[in-house]
């Protein structure tokens, strides 16, 4: 592990901070002290301890053999192997004295296995270790009391354990004297391992070095060096020395060494593990590990969230008992290929849950290195593949509309001048009929005949064009799913707009019954809602059992309560069960069967509904019928454009200059034949052409009544350019269109106020136009 490798990289600085392998090791500390002495910040309540060294620290000539044990740096003098010899210079023990090292298991402690008879190395160990606890028991404060001066006295860089508070430093020694203390009275470790733990915990809260502890505690040697120097006491009746004092310290500190060591990579193994433990258990996926055979055998907690099932029953359970049906087989192939592959394999799994959602899932499964099991990361997608469904939607309806508006446009032009014409027509039959009829004859009744015949066959040709336009508008109005602006919406002009639609479908399966009550305008949008309401008549029409037209049925009833509008779409088709019922607005639900890519028709729809302060909610039953119910409340009316006026009937106008632009010349042809008797006409096919006449007129023009999308130069060019060079004949434009399909178009036509027309346009809404036009008025279109 990390952390062990660190403590053992770290154990020899502890070492040669006792040994002085580096040439580091200091003699007692003597330079330390000789700069406290000299500064006069030496303690008095010590003079024993004090009295056997000079003004400089060093040590007197009465320990001879303490002293001949350690240069004035540190380092041990040659003329004691014995003590060198128990260890090489990195501190671990060497082989010239096996009895010793076989009397300790690794980590100091003696062994119960060991039976033979102590040799004299074992002894004079004994003896070394009898007479340290007698120096620990009858100088244990001057022992604390130095151990605590040495090690605040280490350089920074040495010891990293020096910025601790003075009072933990002390808390510390006291802590380590006690359990050296108790090995030494009966071998017993347990004060020193629970001391190490809280050593080991200490450093995780400071975040100190882990060098620290054991550079301080190899401060316990000096102290008890010391000691020895200052009580003259360097043997003893048993025939031991300071030397052998000294190097059952050394065996104290190696044993605290080795024991911190392995407590230190313990307790950095736990703290992994639960920084793993906390990253699974709190990560927003699925996380499992599954055997060879696809087997999952561990879960983490998202599991039970997001699934519902507990973790531990479905340990040992197959991975794609997850999947729906349809998606078993994907799932396993999944599972077998990530066993073996080096590289992730990755796939979407729709996924079923406790509650009978059906969540869209990516699973990825990467083989764990040198092991026979894989991992299994298992994101939920649903909404996200959800919104990307709907965006796709969207997209496709705004296509759709496009090529609605482009058709709408192409057609409203020929029906614009068929219908102008056909007005015409008609008119100049009405004139001949009142021209003929006072001179009526019997040769006239023929003529009155064939007139009588052109009107009516103009009436109906103009219905029909009238029908067509209808349609027109119906399709412009389905197309637009992004309106970007709010209208006052009747309710039941949508749900026709929806029948329609769907007309030829529904009218071929079921009968439709309309029930339709009183109800205001809202506020909100007529081509969302319809796509609502196309949703449910679609999935009425194909929800509808093989039996006659007559028996099924559509009923849509309309009413207005308290302020909220309602409508109920019921049927009597099939029904649903109540699983169903529970299930049937999540996204990518779908009953059918045979459908390769589930449909989001409703969950769009209940969108478009809470999008516009209403409710979607349904009931069935099985072979009786569903109903589904809409509530709506509308959004705020603040946000309309003020109501506009209902148009005035077509006033005569004073005699003016006219100038039609537009660039389908039959269109031109018919307006200049209807208006050519009450006012001078001007045509031009281009914006070019119309800025020509302009000029060839000096702006002298009274009207101008412009198409808003035209090839080369549109209208809204023309505007601009106008307004450059005749500004005055800004406000004398108005401007037609079969469709602003274009964001520029739709941009132009909110910013500008002037008059707009709708093609086919008639020729009473054109003149009325004109007419305002002429005597200075602005209003916006008709």
């Amino acid at each position: 592990m990390a952390a062990d490798e660190e403590a053992k990289r770290e154990l020899p600085d502890a070492r040669s901070a006792r040994e002085g392998g580096e040439g580091e090791r200091r003699s007692q500390l003597p330079e330390a002290r000789s700069a406290r002495e000299g500064e006069g910040e030496r303690r008095s309540q010590l003079p024993e301890s004090r009295g056997s060294r000079d003004i400089d620290g060093e040590r007197r000539s009465q320990l001879p053999e303490s002293r001949g044990s350690r240069d004035i740096d540190g380092e041990r003098r040659s003329q004691l192997p014995e003590s060198r010899g128990s260890r090489d210079i990195d501190g671990e023990r060497r082989s010239q004295l096996p009895e010793s090292r076989g009397s300790r298991d690794i980590d100091g402690e003696r062994r119960s296995q060991v039976h033979a008879p102590p040799n004299h190395a074992e002894t004079s160990m004994a003896l070394a270790r009898r007479r340290l606890l007698e120096l620990c028991k009858r100088h244990k404060d001057e022992l604390i009391d130095d151990w605590i001066e040495n090690v605040l006295a280490l350089p920074p860089e040495r010891g990293r354990y020096t910025d601790r508070p003075v009072g933990e430093v002390t808390e510390n020694v006291r802590s380590w004297l006690a359990a050296f203390t108790r090995i030494l009275e009966d071998g017993s470790a347990e004060l020193l391992d629970q001391f190490i733990t809280h050593l080991v915990e200490q450093r995780y809260a400071t975040g100190y070095s882990i060098s620290g502890p054991l550079i301080a505690a190899s401060e316990f040697r000096t102290a008890v060096a010391g000691v020895l120097d200052t009580t003259h006491d360097d043997g003893d009746a048993d025939g031991t020395s300071s030397i052998d004092v000294l190097r059952a310290v050394d065996a104290l500190l190696l044993q605290f060494e080795h024991r911190f060591a392995e407590a230190y990579a313990q307790r950095s193994l736990f703290a992994s593990e639960e920084r793993y433990r906390e990253i699974v258990e709190l990560s927003s996926d699925v996380l499992a590990t599954i055997d060879q055979e696809g087997m999952l055998t561990r879960l983490n907690v998202r599991f039970e969230v997001l699934f519902g099932h507990s973790r531990q029953a479905w340990i040992g359970r197959p991975i794609t008992a997850l999947a729906v049906a349809a998606d078993v087989p994907a799932l396993r192939a999944l599972v077998m290929s990530a066993s073996r592959a080096d590289e992730p394999r990755e796939a979407t799994i729709r996924c079923g849950t406790r509650a009978g959602l059906t969540k869209v899932m990516t699973v990825r499964i990467t083989r764990l290195y040198g092991e026979d099991a894989s991992l299994a990361l298992m994101r939920d997608v649903t909404e996200e593949v959800a919104r990307r469904a709907q965006i796709l939607h969207s997209e496709k309806l705004a296509s759709i509309g496009q090529v609605a508006a482009s058709v709408a446009h192409e057609l409203n032009n020929p029906m614009a001048w068929v219908m102008a014409n056909l007005e015409q027509i008609r008119s100049g039959a009405h004139k001949l009929v009142s021209a003929a009829r006072p001179v009526a004859s019997g040769s006239y009744e023929d003529l009155l005949r064939a007139i009588d015949l052109i009107d009516r066959s103009c009436h109906e040709a103009l219905a029909g064009v009238e029908r067509m336009r209808d349609i027109v508008t119906d399709l412009n109005l389905f197309s637009s799913s992004s309106e970007r602006k709010p209208e006052r919406v009747d309710l039941v002009d949508v749900i026709e707009l929806a029948l329609r639609m769907t007309g030829p479908q529904l009218s071929q399966l079921c009968r439709i019954e309309r029930r339709y009550g009183e109800m205001p305008p809202l506020v909100g949008y007529p081509g969302k809602l319809s796509q609502v309401f196309v949703n449910l008549f679609i999935n009425a029409a194909q929800a509808m059992p093989n039996r006659p037209r007559d028996e099924n049925m559509v009923r849509v009833t309309t009413r207005f309560d308290a302020g909220v509008h309602h409508v109920e779409v019921e049927d009597n088709a099939r029904g649903m069960t109540p699983e169903v019922v529970e299930r049937i607005f999540d996204p990518f639900f779908t009953t059918k069967e045979e459908s390769a890519r589930p449909g989001i028709g409703l969950w769009v729809s209940r969108n478009i509904v809470e999008e516009q302060h209403g409710t979607m909610t349904v009931s069935s039953q099985p072979g009786i019928g569903t109903v589904f119910t809409i509530r709506l409340t509308g959004l705020n009316p603040a946000d309309l454009p003020a109501l506009r006026p209902p148009p005035e009937p077509p006033r005569s106008s004073s005699r003016g200059t006219i100038l039609f632009v537009d660039d389908e010349p039959m269109l031109l042809n018919a307006f200049a034949r209807a208006f050519e008797e009450r006012h001078e006409v001007l045509v031009a096919k281009s914006g070019h052409e119309a800025l020509d006449l302009l000029r060839d007129r000096g702006g002298q023009i009274d009207a101008i009544v412009c198409d808003l999308l035209m090839p080369q130069m549109s209208g809204m060019a023309l505007y601009d350019e106008i307004g450059e060079r005749f500004p005055q004949l800004q406000p004398k434009m108005a401007f037609m269109s079969g469709g602003a399909f274009t964001a520029s178009a739709r941009e132009f036509v909110e910013r500008v106020d002037n008059a707009k027309i709708a093609k086919p346009i008639s020729l009473d809404d054109l003149e009325r136009v004109i007419a305002d036009l002429l005597s200075g008025g602005r209003k916006r279109g008709h």
